[in-house]
């Protein structure tokens, strides 16, 4: 039984391989006509050097006025903007500080006292002297 499906199969590649074959010389007969190649495009051309910009010298002007003048926006807002002291900037550090300011705030330390030791703002001193200290 094994033998005859070993004989269907071999037939049915030989007839795969001659279906293959007469596909292949059908398709070689049809005539492919060859494309003209493209024209260059500016990228594909060498930069010369009479080359005109892709950007007129007062639409930069324009431009770079605009930059300065949001550049101007920008620093206007950080120096309004709240400085961040060392100690909010998270981490180990926070951690320390604000283990130390409550030790402070126990052994009745003033809230500036805490705040300039510490590096935390006076209002946040003056909370943890609140919550810690001894009244």
């Amino acid at each position: 039984m094994n033998a005859a499906i070993g004989y269907v199969l071999i037939a049915l590649a030989v007839l795969n391989l001659v279906g293959l074959l007469f596909l292949f010389r059908r398709t070689s007969k049809i005539h492919v006509v060859p494309q003209a190649p493209a024209p260059a495009t500016p990228r594909d051309e060498p930069a010369t050097e009479d080359a005109t910009p892709a950007i007129e010298p007062d639409q930069l002007d324009s431009m770079l006025r605009r930059l300065e003048n949001r550049l101007g926006d920008i620093e206007d807002q950080v120096r309004r903007a709240p400085a961040v002291s060392v100690a909010s900037e998270g981490g180990i550090n926070t951690d320390r500080a604000l283990a130390l300011a409550q030790r402070l705030a126990r052994q009745g330390s003033s809230p500036q006292e805490i705040a300039d030791t510490c590096g935390l703002s006076l209002t946040e001193a003056e909370l943890l002297h609140r919550l810690h200290s001894g009244r």
